[in-house]
């Protein structure tokens, strides 16, 4: 290499590392993955791109995967979808069991660097860290590899924002024995590692020096266990407000134990499968989602759900998208109205969108229709 090719280096390393981060699309979120690969992941999932037009896709795949085929998945999705946001979601645990102090920067920089740069030359918003058993097994480890890893990224790629998901419920997942308060000792998952704040840098916890991830995914599913040997069961309407309800609950009670900072900011991760499509799509209509995952955790509901959430966001929603997303349309207009989404439009429903109309100055009588749907698109 010669000295010009050397200065070059330089220059675009000093330019990365002075990069502002790139804002975060809060819009819904499509994941792709496939556990035969990203590239059959992006290629079956097409047509549901093009048919449900995301504003948001994360790729997501194991380090190796995204090192490999990371800019040609991108370069597919910008293909379908020109003006999509990318964010990447990398599968964390395979090699926290063999991290020491002694080799973890070389862990990261063989492992976990390679597949944060293919996500920041990809122009990615968003990286996504999927840390969930590892953790629980290998506390010391995990958070060893979670602080230099976050701090070796942010100084890589600037303008890369990083993001965390795992459990959705901390206090069932401690952090310290018996959900007590943050203490130096590694005895659980390492909520801290990721997300910690003032409460644990006072107690003297490892953290990252760069500060906490940019933003947290709780993995709120609300799919049933699947019973062995038989077809997993669905979850009802309401199954998602609850579960996100007592996910929340979970997250404040880790606060107060000064495991999570609340400044950090929080976008449920659901799934697109087994749980009603009206359940996802009430939930959608006041707030951001993350879904998992197409096309192999994709299911009619989670299709539905989808394309109504999306075509929302664009302020399309109307009567055309036939007979079968009815329902589904009519929940998403509950939700916006702060009414269960079961679906069917009664009185209670007309009297919270007659409420929702005059608190914003609109007309109308809250009766269900085209009219309603263009105001509840319309206003915030």
């Amino acid at each position: 290499m010669g000295a010009l090719d050397v200065a070059e280096q330089a220059l675009q390393h000093e330019l990365r590392r002075s990069a502002p981060p790139r804002p975060l699309t809060r819009r819904h979120a499509l994941t792709l993955w496939s556990g035969d690969g990203l590239p059959s992941a992006v290629q079956v999932a097409t047509p549901l791109l093009l048919d449900a037009r995301p504003a948001v896709v994360q790729l997501h795949a194991g380090p190796q995967g995204l090192r490999d085929h990371l800019r040609a998945a991108a370069f597919r999705v910008r293909a379908t979808l020109p003006d999509v946001a990318l964010w990447v979601g990398v599968a964390w645990d395979g090699w926290v069991d063999e991290v020491t102090p002694a080799n973890v920067d070389r862990v990261i920089e063989r492992v976990y660097l390679p597949a944060a740069r293919a996500a920041r030359d990809v122009g990615a918003e968003l990286l996504v860290i999927n840390s969930e058993a590892a953790g629980k097994v290998h506390p010391t480890a995990a958070r060893l590899l979670a602080c230099k890893a976050i701090d070796v990224i942010r100084a890589e790629c600037p303008g890369l924002l990083l993001g965390h998901t795992a459990y959705d419920h901390p206090d069932f997942h401690d952090e310290e024995p018996g959900n007590g308060r943050i203490d130096r000792d590694d005895t659980g998952y390492p909520w801290s590692a990721y997300l910690g704040g003032a409460a644990a840098k006072a107690a003297g916890v490892e953290l990252p020096k760069s500060g906490p991830v940019d933003v947290e995914l709780p993995q709120r599913y609300a799919a049933p266990a699947k019973p062995e040997g038989k077809p997993q069961p669905m979850a009802g309407v309401g199954s998602l407000q609850r579960r996100i309800a007592g996910s929340v609950a979970s997250f404040a009670r880790a606060t107060a134990l000064g495991w999570i900072d609340p400044a950090v900011p929080v976008l449920s991760y659901v799934q697109a499968h087994h749980v009603d499509a009206r359940d996802t799509a009430a939930v959608g209509a006041l707030r951001p989602l993350a879904l998992w995952a197409a096309p192999t955790r994709l299911d009619d509901h989670g299709r539905r759900a989808l394309r109504v959430l999306c075509t929302a966001e664009r302020g399309e929603l109307g009567a055309d998208l036939g007979q079968t997303d009815w329902p589904v349309i009519t929940a998403w207009a509950q939700g916006r109205v702060g009414v269960a989404g079961d679906g069917q439009w009664g009185a209670k429903s007309t009297a919270a969108a007659l409420t929702w109309l005059r608190a914003r100055g609109l007309d109308g009588d809250g009766r269900f229709g085209a009219e309603l749907l263009a105001a509840l698109q319309g206003a915030s």
